[in-house]
């Protein structure tokens, strides 16, 4: 069994925070830090993000973070050893790599997985693999023999017969994007998105977390009522990006603001 289905099974809250951030923006020890501060501060799971040159889901903030990620030098030895790091400061709380397939298959599929389980990784969001690929019924399998998780994305255009079939390939959790478009932060919501969120629980039997635009307390408290987590990226990007040049500054707003959305729906 995997490490996310147990939390998820256990777990003593309403709904879990996952927080997302990209790995060496503005540079990898800052990273350590970073997720050691979030840890911290209530992340249930944390979200670590690979830099790449095409962040094709993502919005302008995790944009220019790529772009500033690149500037220094990539190795995944490095991407590992900074994610090795982070799990070790609270190897309870799993963590989960989004990446885009191109990093993965350039590293060498069972190479990368075996790296990534030995750092702490525990499964891969990628938004650019379709779930009825070769690629990614392979990627689950040798996944699900590491007890690692394959875990996709729905949105609100994905149809009910796509969403039945996504089952094969599915484990951990669903990440739903909340509305259409990349990621951002956004100030409403569409108004059936509780319906939707209860809809792929009952087909998908797995646990849903929504993602893409949230940013508030108030909008992570109001979703909290009916999704299984809450996942925040460009918000806490956007903390990186304004104060990343302070470490101590980055690290102290990282901390309160995780605090903040943590106690929101406590």
């Amino acid at each position: 069994m995997s490490k996310i289905k147990t939390y998820f099974e256990t777990k003593s809250v309403q709904s879990v925070y996952i927080p997302f951030f990209t790995l060496g923006d503005p540079d990898y020890d800052a990273s350590v830090e970073y997720g050691k501060a979030i840890l911290e501060s209530g992340a249930d799971i944390l979200e670590l993000g690979i830099p790449f040159s095409d962040p094709v889901a993502d919005g302008p903030v995790i944009q220019r973070a790529d772009a500033r990620a690149l500037k220094n030098p990539f190795s995944f030895e490095k991407i590992f050893s900074v994610t090795k790091k982070i799990h070790e400061h609270r190897p309870e709380t799993p963590l989960v790599y989004l990446t885009y397939f191109n990093p993965i298959y350039r590293c060498g599929i069972e190479s990368f997985l075996n790296q990534a389980k030995a750092s702490g990784i525990e499964g891969l969001v990628i938004p650019d693999l379709p779930f009825d690929t070769e690629e990614s019924e392979f990627l689950f399998r040798e996944l699900a023999k590491r007890d690692m998780d394959l875990i996709h994305l729905v949105t609100p255009a994905t149809t009910k017969s796509r969403i039945q079939m996504m089952k094969k390939t599915s484990s951990g959790f669903i990440y739903y994007v909340t509305s259409f478009g990349v990621t951002g932060e956004r100030r409403e919501f569409s108004v059936d998105l509780e319906e939707r969120i209860k809809f792929l629980k009952g087909i998908l039997n797995l646990p849903i977390c929504a993602g893409f635009g949230i940013s508030t307390p108030e909008q992570a408290s109001q979703i909290a009522h009916y999704a299984d987590g809450i996942i925040i990226g460009s918000a806490v990007q956007r903390i990186i990006e304004e104060n990343g040049k302070n470490l101590t500054q980055c690290v102290k707003a990282l901390r309160d603001y995780t605090a903040s959305i943590r106690n929101s729906f406590n």
